[in-house]
């Protein structure tokens, strides 16, 4: 197989990735995957290795921010950064790309040849093969295609049926362009469709005459000197004193980013630093908790704080956790080997499911997902349910300089158009900022800032359609088409005998 030929998918693979943030071109997506598609159904050799390599092109680029974790922070070579990048490339393209080439297997023997069941049937088995993504290896929703339709008319369909069908809309497109195009037709017909698709949208947010003033604080504190050194510790506290004296008396609500404090709540130093803090009434904060012997990356609520009550603090454990940042995935033996796997935070236990809200200024409810649990829609959708307002704090400086930070900034706007609910996103070191229930910006703090962010954010109680129902739309059409593909397969081959 000649160079070209390798390089052709990996190249098709990478370029996919410029549709997300921060570069937001959106039709690269639709290339890639019809490209990827076509060589799914239509190709004849080397199709194992064709889709692996695009896998391979699809996640190195769009999950680089992995091996700046790795290298940058786990002071580790760049032979053995590389090493574990390249083991979690292989592991993701097996797990999430290359079981698409059952797709052709499955129409092959169901003698599936009509375009219009090839298109839904494909659309359908890419849709459950998204729905993966969720799930093994303890979820990797990232790079879902439906999130490119941010800021196009699409996105009006989020609130509705969820992001997920975005991502139908997006599959049944690429594939009628394939389709089209292999039998000759005129496949440029389909084109207007998707220039429709991604035009785009625009919605302005409205005054604020009775919102909450909140604050967010971003400190931009390194994230691995606070865990390597001591005297580090008091700089934080510091920087944290400093910005909080400056927030705004009448802020109803302070937030800081998640677990900035390089110490546990139960401990005497929380307590000390409780006690000297200005409003610690207000403030809502990620820290870490010890409980049974067990670490949890957690949000408290310090309202009503008490040392000797702690445990009573209204408190939510995070659910989903970053694989190489807070827990070692596929092989253990890591820890030891590279020092960024021996830091506190590199084994953190999972929080359980359906944790109740936490509840701020006496009676308002709030969600409260922590960095990576943003991704996970149906999570926050659940937390949505009976919250007013919608908290998430992070700590992006793992991201490094990456693409990172900014695909996870446009995850949480999406969360936000999904549950019609206002976001406080407060990040260590940017972006943090004050999503609408558009998803629109109202105002933010650049990656690298050290300030406060002060806005108004709305109180809402009304919950969309995906709010009720989640992304059943979707996934329950998806199984119906494969379903009756299935049975009409099976009657076909039945009759003919």
């Amino acid at each position: 197989m000649k160079i070209i030929k390798l390089l052709v998918p990996l190249i098709i693979g990478f370029i996919g990735i410029f549709s997300f943030a921060p570069f937001s071109i959106k039709f690269l997506l639709f290339i890639s995957y019809a490209y990827l598609i076509y060589k799914i159904l239509y190709e004849k050799t080397h199709r194992f290795l064709t889709v692996f390599l695009w896998g391979i092109g699809h996640w190195g680029f769009g999950m680089s921010w992995i091996i700046v974790s790795v290298y940058y922070y786990g002071e580790t070579s760049i032979a053995l950064s590389l090493l574990i990048y390249i083991l979690l490339l292989i592991i993701l393209s097996l797990v999430f790309t290359c079981p698409l080439l059952l797709i052709r297997y499955f129409l092959n023997k169901l003698e599936i040849t009509k375009n219009y069941q090839i298109i839904l049937t494909t659309s359908s088995l890419l849709m459950i093969g998204e729905i993966s993504r969720y799930h093994f290896l303890n979820g990797v929703p990232w790079l879902i295609p439906g999130n490119l339709y941010l800021d196009t008319i699409t996105q009006n369909i989020y609130p509705l049926f969820g992001v997920s069908a975005a991502s139908l809309i997006m599959y049944i497109l690429c594939c009628y362009l394939v389709v089209l195009y292999n039998t000759n037709k005129n496949f440029l017909a389909i084109i207007p469709l998707i220039i429709i698709s991604i035009i785009p949208n625009h919605k302005s947010t409205a005054d604020i005459d009775d919102g909450i003033l909140i604050s967010i604080i971003q400190p931009s504190s390194d994230p691995f000197k606070k865990y390597r050194e001591k005297g580090y510790q008091k700089q934080i506290e510091d920087r944290l004193f400093n910005l909080i004296n400056n927030t705004s008396d009448l802020s109803e609500i302070i937030v800081l980013p998640e677990a900035e404090l390089p110490y546990e709540i139960k401990s005497r130093r929380f307590d000390q630093f409780v006690k000297r803090v200005p409003k610690s009434e207000n403030i809502v904060m990620g820290a870490w908790d010890w409980d049974n012997g067990n670490l949890y990356n957690t949000v408290y609520s310090l309202n009503n704080y008490s040392y000797t009550l702690k445990e009573h603090l209204d408190s939510y454990k995070k659910i989903h956790l970053v694989p190489f940042g807070e827990y070692i995935p596929f092989i253990k033996s890591l820890r030891g080997l590279v020092g960024f796997f021996d830091l506190p935070m590199s084994n953190v236990m999972h929080g359980p499911e359906n944790q109740k809200n936490i509840t701020i200024m006496k009676d308002i409810p709030i969600a409260t997902p922590i960095c990576f649990d943003i991704a996970f829609g149906n999570t926050v959708r659940k937390m949505n349910k009976s919250s007013l307002l919608m908290i998430n704090v992070s700590n992006d400086t793992w991201f490094g300089n990456s693409i990172g930070p900014y695909q996870h900034l446009n995850i949480a706007r999406i969360r936000s158009i999904e549950n019609n609910r206002w976001s406080i996103r407060a990040t260590n070191d940017g972006v943090s900022a004050i999503i609408d229930n558009n998803g629109t910006i109202v105002d933010k703090l650049e990656k690298g800032d050290i300030a406060i962010l002060e806005g108004k954010v709305q109180l809402i109680n009304t919950n969309t359609f995906y709010n009720s129902y989640g992304y059943l739309f979707s996934y329950i059409f998806s199984l119906i088409m494969v379903l009756v593909i299935l049975l009409t397969g099976i009657w076909k081959k039945t009759s003919s005998k």
